[in-house]
Order: C-alpha cells, then structure tokens, then sequence
C-alpha cells in the first residue's frame, strides 16, 4: 500500500533538470517525498522545488529539512568545450556543489542517513587490464575532477552517513543520451565509429541505475565506490553490428580516426578515445540483479515501447 506524502522518507536530489534526475522521480516519488535542488529560478516552489546557487554559495537551507537521503546528480556536461571557463563551471558543479551541500548538512546538524554522489569512470586509467573500483586513477583533468569529487563526497561519512559513489558509464536510454543520437543516425542509415572498432563501450540501463539507487536506500550496508556498468563487453563494432543486423538493416558504418577527432576536439577528445573494460562484479556481489545485461535486451527495450 502507498504511503501517505507525510509519511515517506525524504530525498533530496540534485542536477534536477538532467534526464536521470526526472526518471528517478517517477521511478522514486511512490515510495518517497522528492525535492530537487535548481538553478532556475522559474520553477521554484519551496515545496518540490529549491533554489541553489553555486557562485553565491547559497542553497535554500529549507531544502534539507528532515531529508533522510542525498542523490548527488547536478554537474555542468562534460560534453561541452573544455574551455577554462567551462573547467571551472565543470568542477565547481561538482567538487564545489559538494562541499556547499556538506557545509549545510553539518551547519544545521542534520544528518542523512545515506549520500549517494554520481561519479565517472573517466576516473580511470586506460588499461587494458579489466577495471575494478581499485583499479589506478588516472592522471588526467577529468580523472582528477571525479577523484576530488569523490573526495568530497566522502566527507559525509563524518556526519555518519553511508557514502555510495556510483562510477557511471554510458547512461542508455531511448530518450537522452549517447543511445538516443545513436538510433536517429541508425535510422537514417548511419553508425559512426570514433576511434577503433575494436573500442569498448561501457553502459547501463537508465532504469538498472535507477533501480540500484533505490536497492542503495533499502540496503544500509551498500557503501562505497561502484562500477555501474552492465555485463555483456563489447566492442563498438560488436555493438553497431548488432544493430544493424537486426534493427536498422539499411545502415552503414562510418569510422573517424582518432587524429581527425584529436584535432577537432582536443583534451575532449579522451572521452570518445578512451577504451577499457570495466568490472561489475563488486556490484553484483551485492546481490543486485541487472535487468538489461546483454545486447538482446537492450534490443528488445528499444523496440518496445517502455520509456
């Protein structure tokens, strides 16, 4: 049975405009109270919707009141130039929003029960060693971003809090995302292959990740760093292969090698290039049970009609 809005446990969510913030409401807003935390100013209700402003170092403290959980998700798109300006933006939309975010929490001695922080896998070194949660961090800007972003969210196990740092890979969804603008090329008879073929591509289900959020409320003893990244491996080539063979029959793969798309997009350019495999088995050692772990399912998600 639903329990009455009084009555459930308060979630506070960050980055409320992002496609995975609004799916986790509708996955999440049964079981639980949902407020987010924005930037716009337009939607601001004090009541689902909270004002925070990063460069003024202010969040409505009202936000906070008796919130049980944290879900960290708020950070400017890495997709965006690598300009300094944009650096900055990126950096302090996650590292600082952090740090704003426990300041609060302490300053009013409210403790939540758990803070569940989005994380990157960008944190890694490429390797071609299969990649755990201990693997090395890498040396890079965007690893040493997820390391102090994950530093930070670590400061809450001061509170008392559970710290959850779910290291994300490719967010699959027919609705946003890296999945999205690979079907509308794949319809219009185009799959593009960045770098090599032989490339993997790391990625989860948006509702696999929203449901082990969830699986991180209900579970106390889920606490550090994991891989979120669905089981099957495969290649970029393995992956287009599949598609074109049994959706998208009239398609065609293009390569762009990897010196055209260092040279258009720079620094960026690792996020396309990088290639390493990730581990999910301390994941799964939890006791959680991917829906979508294989390219079979996934095609049979993207021919259904579910969200």
């Amino acid at each position: 049975m639903e329990r009455k809005s009084s009555q459930k446990d308060i979630i506070l969510i960050t980055g409320a405009t992002g496609h995975l913030a609004q799916y986790l409401y509708s996955f999440l807003s049964k079981d639980y109270s949902i407020r987010f935390l924005t930037t716009n100013k337009s939607i601001i209700d004090s009541k689902r919707y909270f004002y925070w402003n990063i460069n003024d170092n202010f969040i409505d403290p009202k936000c906070i009141k008796n919130c049980k959980y944290v879900i960290h998700l708020a950070g400017y798109s890495i997709l965006n130039r690598w300009t300094n300006k944009n650096k900055k933006i990126m950096y302090e939309s996650r590292v600082t929003s952090t740090n704003m975010l426990y300041n609060l929490f302490q300053s009013k001695n409210i403790r939540p029960e758990a803070f569940i922080c989005a994380s990157a896998v960008g944190l890694y070194e490429c390797s071609k060693n299969i990649i755990t949660e201990e693997s090395k961090i890498g040396t890079s800007w965007l690893a040493q971003m997820a390391k102090d972003w994950e530093d930070a969210a670590n400061t809450f196990k001061g509170l008392g809090s559970r710290v959850v740092l779910m290291r994300i890979s490719l967010i699959f969804s027919k609705h946003a995302g890296f999945l999205k603008y690979n079907l509308l090329s794949l319809k219009f008879g185009l799959a593009v292959i960045f770098g090599s073929r032989s490339n993997i591509i790391n990625w989860m289900h948006i509702e696999d990740i929203s449901r082990f959020i969830k699986f991180c409320i209900k579970n106390k003893k889920i606490n550090g760093s994991y891989n979120l990244a669905s089981s099957e491996r495969m290649t970029q080539n393995t992956f287009y292969k599949f598609f074109t063979k049994h959706l998208f029959f009239f398609s065609f793969i293009v390569k762009i090698p990897d010196f055209i798309l260092k040279f258009v997009l720079g620094e960026r350019s690792q996020i396309l290039l990088s290639n390493f495999c990730l581990s999910n088995e301390k994941l799964k050692s939890t006791g959680f049970v991917l829906k979508y772990d294989n390219l079979n399912k996934l095609g049979a998600y993207i021919k259904s009609k579910k969200k």
